[in-house]
């Protein structure tokens, strides 16, 4: 079943969203659970896909975004994560002088992070959470295994991929 689109929170855009087939729903379902294996979504989940030329593809998981698809990779949405619990993915604490910067846009520099939390190799999506609060606010991608990452003392190590108040925040 296809329903097109015709508004996302004020933006206008033409989409696509539908419904995940049983046989879809389980590949994704395995895919995720071998990399992440305490990922909060199951076979009973209700997956939709929004599809849209601007934001590519979203995996909707019981009605909250769960899963941005950006070139074959899977990058946890932020409102899944705030909602379900990010402790199943890798996350770096940073300090709360890198928060703006990275609200922003700008990439997570070594300087900046005051723990690394799980292991990630070079490509991974790893979630990063603020000092204070512990809130996850940036999604990235590793530059570095994190192996490495530990040992560098100044540099970019994870590349800004969806952040709050993106284009991809304000999907419903």
């Amino acid at each position: 079943m296809v329903l097109e689109l015709n508004y996302l929170r004020g933006w206008c855009i033409l989409g696509k969203r539908y419904l995940l087939s049983k046989r879809e729903k389980k590949n994704i379902i395995r895919v995720l659970s071998a990399k992440y294996p305490g990922i909060p979504a199951s076979k009973d989940s209700r997956m939709e896909v929004l599809e849209d030329k601007g934001l590519g593809r979203i995996i909707i998981i019981d009605g909250v975004p769960g899963l941005i698809i950006i070139d074959d990779k899977y990058y946890p949405h932020l409102r899944f994560l705030l909602s379900r619990g990010y402790n199943w993915i890798p996350y770096v604490v940073v300090d709360m002088g890198a928060v703006k910067p990275l609200l922003r846009g700008a990439d997570v520099m070594r300087p900046g992070i005051r723990s690394i939390n799980g292991s990630f190799n070079r490509g991974d999506p790893v979630v990063v959470v603020d000092e204070k609060y512990l809130k996850p606010f940036v999604v990235g991608e590793a530059l570095f295994d994190s192996s490495v990452v530990e040992g560098m003392e100044k540099g970019r190590v994870i590349k800004n991929v969806h952040r709050v108040g993106d284009k991809y925040w304000s999907i419903v």
